[in-house]
């Protein structure tokens, strides 16, 4: 039950939505509890690195891969609605409510303010990196 309230309040903050929504965003708290458990998961190439060719034959590669593609599909989504409903806002002072780290990241990116610009996968990066604590 803790887990289930830390992952709904991680992702409001990043994403905007809860965690446990069925459809989109939702997927997040399973997601991000699947990552978890994935990269803590014992693996012999990084203890044994000649013997990185046991992680295929256990599918914990194969894993890994799919919940990394799931992960980023989702992102990709989000970040797309995130997009499409800041254009939509013509007075972005009554959205200032509703701002979460993704419309945050977003604003940074379209108004330059950054030394560096932000690609699509530096952004789906930070979120994956903002996603796990």
């Amino acid at each position: 039950m803790i887990q289930a309230v830390v992952n709904n309040i991680v992702a409001r903050c990043i994403l905007g939505s809860k965690a446990e929504e069925e459809n989109g965003p939702g997927k997040f708290g399973e997601l991000s509890r699947r990552l978890l458990v994935l990269l803590t998961a014992f693996s012999f190439g990084d203890v044994f690195p000649c013997l990185a060719w046991l992680d295929v034959v256990t599918g914990l590669f194969g894993r890994i891969n799919a919940t990394f593609k799931t992960m980023d599909s989702l992102f990709d989504q989000v970040i797309e609605e995130h997009r499409i409903s800041q254009s939509e806002d013509v007075d972005h002072d009554q959205s200032a409510d509703r701002n979460n780290f993704v419309h945050v990241v977003l604003k940074l990116q379209k108004d330059g303010m950054l030394e560096t610009d932000l690609t699509q996968k530096d952004i789906k990066a930070i979120l994956v990196g903002t996603s796990l604590f």
